[in-house]
C-alpha cells in the first residue's frame, strides 16, 4: 500500500532554493533515510510531508489510511505537564486510558482515595480490551528508564525529555514514523534499543540521521537531497556509498566530455565569419546551452594540516582527580598522562559525568581532590555541546576574521586564510557573505567548529561533535582529526565516528567508576554484551512478607479471583442442568453452548490473573 507520493515538489526558504522538482513515494513497511548537507532542506521536507509546511509548487498525495507520528529535533513541550499528563494527550485512546490507569495506581500507592475513578478506568480498559497495551507500555518505559510518571517535564534533562518524546511517538496509533535526528542526546543503550525497535516494526519509517551505523541497519532506501538533483538509491547506506561513487565517476567523465566539446566549439566560433547560416546558428545555440549548464563539481579530498603551536614534553597530566555532586559520586582516583597524537574517546550513560571531566581537564571547574599539570605549550580548543552566541548581524567570513584573525599557519609554514578554511568546511565563497542570522542550526554549529579550528589548538576537546552535523561534514572532520598532530579527546555516542578515530576509551559506568579500554567502541559494546547478566537476588520469605504491598495489584487480583469463582460456579450449575435434561436435545445444545462461552471467558481471566500475579 502506497502511503504518500510527491510529484515535482519544490520549496524555497526566502530566496534560497531547497528542493527542486522532487518526485518520490513511500509504501507501507518501507524505511527510508534522508541525507544531505546542513541547510539542504531535509527537515523542511519532513515538515512538508507532515503538513506543517506547504510546497511552493508540485503536489503531495496522501493515502486516506495514512497516520503519521513525528519527532522533530526541537519539539515544543508543555513543560508544566507531568510525564503522565503529556502521554494522556496522545490521540491513541487506549494509551490515554492506560496512562490514566498507571497514574491512578501511583496515587493509590501514596494513600490517595481514587477508588471510584480507578474502577471506572479499569472497566473502560476492560471494555476496550486494552490490557495487553499495558504490558507494551511498561516494557517501553522500563527500557528507556522512565520510572516516575509524576515528574514534570521541566524537571527532566534534555536526554530524558527526548526519551519521553520517543515513548509518545512509539505508542501512537500510526503507520508512518517520521524522525529528525533521533539519536541526538541519547545514550548508546537507548540508541541500540531504538535501532532494534525500528528494524522490527511493521510501520514505515522516514528518518534523518547522521549516525551511519543507525542508517545502515535500519533503512532499505536512501534519498539524497541536493540541488539540482534529488536522487533515490534503492538500498541501505553501504549500497548508497557504492552507487554514489559510480555516479560521481560517470558525472566526472560526462563533465570532461562537455569541457572538450566547449573547447572545440569555441575554436570553431572564433573562426566563423559574421554572417550566420541556420545550421551555424543551431550549432551556436548548442554551445551556449552547454556553457550555461549547472556544472558538476567533484568533491575533492580536503587537506587540513594545521598547527604552528607545537606541544612540549609535558602535555597534560591528571593526578588523583575525583568529583561528586551532593551524594552522587561521578568519578574518583582518576590518573592519566596525556600523550601526543592520542585519540581518546570518553563514553558512558547521560549524566554520568563525562562533560564534567572535560571541564575539569580544561580548568573550567575544580575537582574535589587531586590536581592538574598543564604543559606550557598546551593550547586547548574546546568544541562544546551548546556553541557560544554569534552576532547574527555578522557575515560568515567577517565572524571568523573578527574572532580568530585572517589566517593561520600550517606545520610547513604555509598560510591558510579564513576564507579557505571556510570553503573546506562547506562554506563556498558565495555563502561567506551571508548573514549568520540566515544560517540553519547545523550551519551555525559548523561555523563554530571552523572558529575553534582557526584558533590553531594542539589539544582538541570535542563534546558530542556529531550532533547537528551532516554526514559530509563528519567525513571532513574525521579527515582533519586523522591528520591532526596534537592530542584529541572525544565524547560521543556515534559508533561510526568513534570507531574510525579512537582506539583508547575512558568508560564511565554511571555508578562513580571509571575504566580504561584499549580498542574500538564497537568492540567495547560487544564485550559488554557478552558479559553475564547480573543474577537477581532471591529474597527470603520473611523479607518478602515485610515488603510494601501493591494496593492496585491486590485489588485487581481480588476482582479477577471473584470473577473466576463466579464463572466456575455458573459452569457447575449448567453441568448439573445437563445431567437433569439428558433427553431434551435442543436444551442440551443450548446448555453446551453456554458452557463453551464460559470456558472461553474463564481461560481469558485465568491468563489475566497469571500475568498480573507474576
Amino acid at each position: 500500500m502506497n502511503l504518500f507520493s510527491t510529484n515535482k515538489i519544490s520549496k524555497f526558504m526566502g530566496e534560497k532554493e531547497l528542493i527542486r522538482n522532487l518526485s518520490f513515494g513511500l509504501n507501507l513497511g518501507e524505511k527510508l533515510g534522508i541525507i544531505g548537507v546542513n541547510g539542504s532542506g531535509k527537515s523542511t521536507l519532513l515538515k512538508v510531508l507532515s503538513s506543517e509546511e506547504d510546497v511552493d509548487s508540485g503536489e503531495v498525495y496522501k493515502n486516506r489510511e495514512l497516520k503519521i507520528s513525528t519527532l522533530f529535533q526541537n519539539p515544543n513541550l508543555p513543560l508544566e505537564n507531568t510525564i503522565s499528563q503529556f502521554f494522556q494527550k496522545n490521540p491513541n485512546e487506549k494509551m490515554k486510558l492506560i496512562f490514566k490507569y498507571l497514574d491512578l495506581c501511583e496515587d493509590m500507592e501514596t494513600g490517595k482515595d481514587v477508588s471510584d475513578e480507578f474502577d471506572t478506568i479499569s472497566s473502560e480498559i476492560e471494555k476496550q480490551n486494552a490490557w495487553m497495551e499495558e504490558d507494551k507500555i511498561k516494557s517501553i518505559l522500563k527500557e528507556l528508564g522512565i520510572n516516575d510518571l509524576h515528574l514534570k517535564l521541566s524537571e527532566l534533562s534534555g536526554g530524558m525529555q527526548k526519551k519521553v518524546c520517543l515513548v509518545n511517538l512509539l505508542i501512537s496509533d500510526s503507520n508512518l514514523i517520521i524522525l529528525d535526528e533521533p539519536t541526538n542526546h541519547l545514550d548508546i543503550n537507548t540508541i541500540i534499543w531504538l535501532e532494534n525497535y525500528l528494524i522490527n516494526t511493521e510501520k514505515s519509517v522516514l528518518l534523518i540521521t547522521h549516525d551511519r551505523y543507525f542508517l545502515e541497519r535500519i533503512t532499505n532506501r536512501i534519498l539524497e537531497i541536493a540541488i539540482p538533483d534529488c536522487i533515490i538509491y534503492e538500498g541501505n547506506y553501504e549500497y548508497y556509498l557504492e552507487k554514489k561513487a559510480l555516479l560521481e565517476e560517470s558525472k566526472e567523465r560526462t563533465e570532461a566530455k562537455k569541457e572538450r566539446f566547449l573547447k572545440i566549439e569555441l575554436d570553431w566560433l572564433r573562426r566563423q565569419p559574421k554572417a550566420r547560416t541556420t545550421k551555424q546558428k543551431a550549432r551556436e545555440d548548442r554551445f551556449y546551452d552547454v556553457e550555461d549548464r549547472e556544472k558538476f563539481i567533484k568533491q575533492e579530498k580536503i587537506e587540513l594540516k594545521t598547527g604552528e603551536s607545537r606541544q612540549g614534553k609535558k602535555i597534560l597530566e591528571a593526578i588523583n582527580l575525583s568529583k561528586k555532586f551532593g551524594e552522587k559520586i561521578l568519578f574518583q582516583k582518576f590518573d592519566y598522562v596525556f600523550k601526543q597524537k592520542e585519540r581518546i574517546g570518553i563514553i558512558g550513560p547521560n549524566g554520568a559525568g563525562k562533560s564534567t571531566l572535560l571541564n575539569i581537564l580544561l580548568g573550567k571547574i575544580e575537582s574535589d581532590t587531586g590536581n592538574l599539570q598543564v604543559g606550557v605549550n598546551t593550547k586547548f580548543g574546546y568544541f562544546d555541546q551548546t556553541s557560544k552566541d554569534m552576532n547574527p548581524e555578522f557575515r560568515v567570513l567577517e565572524y571568523i576574521q573578527k574572532t580568530t584573525g585572517e589566517y593561520i599557519k600550517t606545520e610547513t609554514g604555509d598560510k591558510i586564510s579564513a576564507g579557505s578554511m571556510l570553503e573546506r568546511f562547506q562554506f563556498p565563497s558565495k555563502m561567506q557573505s551571508q548573514l549568520i542570522s540566515k544560517l540553519s542550526g547545523g550551519e551555525k554549529r559548523r561555523l563554530y567548529l571552523v572558529q575553534i579550528l582557526m584558533q590553531n589548538p594542539n589539544f582538541l576537546v570535542l563534546d558530542e561533535p556529531t550532533n547537528d552535523f551532516d554526514i559530509r561534514t563528519l567525513g571532513i572532520l574525521e579527515e582533519f582529526i586523522l591528520e591532526f598532530s596534537g592530542t584529541v579527546i572525544i565524547v560521543s555516542h556515534d559508533r561510526y565516528f568513534m570507531d574510525r578515530l579512537c582506539n583508547q576509551l575512558i568508560c564511565f559506568d554511571g555508578k562513580g567508576n571509571l575504566d580504561f579500554f584499549t580498542g574500538q567502541y564497537s568492540e567495547y559494546l560487544e564485550k559488554e554484551k557478552s558479559k553475564p547478566k547480573e543474577k537477581k537476588i532471591i529474597q527470603e520469605p520473611e523479607k518478602i512478607l515485610q515488603e510494601k504491598t501493591n494496593p492496585k495489584k491486590d485489588k485487581e487480583l481480588k476482582k479477577l479471583e471473584e470473577k473466576i469463582s463466579e464463572l466456575e460456579t455458573k459452569k457447575q450449575n449448567l453441568e448439573k442442568q445437563i445431567s437433569e435434561t439428558s433427553e431434551n436435545y435442543s436444551k442440551l445444545q443450548e446448555l453446551n453452548s453456554e458452557i463453551q462461552k464460559i470456558d472461553s471467558d474463564l481461560e481469558k481471566k485465568i491468563v489475566e490473573w497469571e500475568n498480573l500475579s507474576k
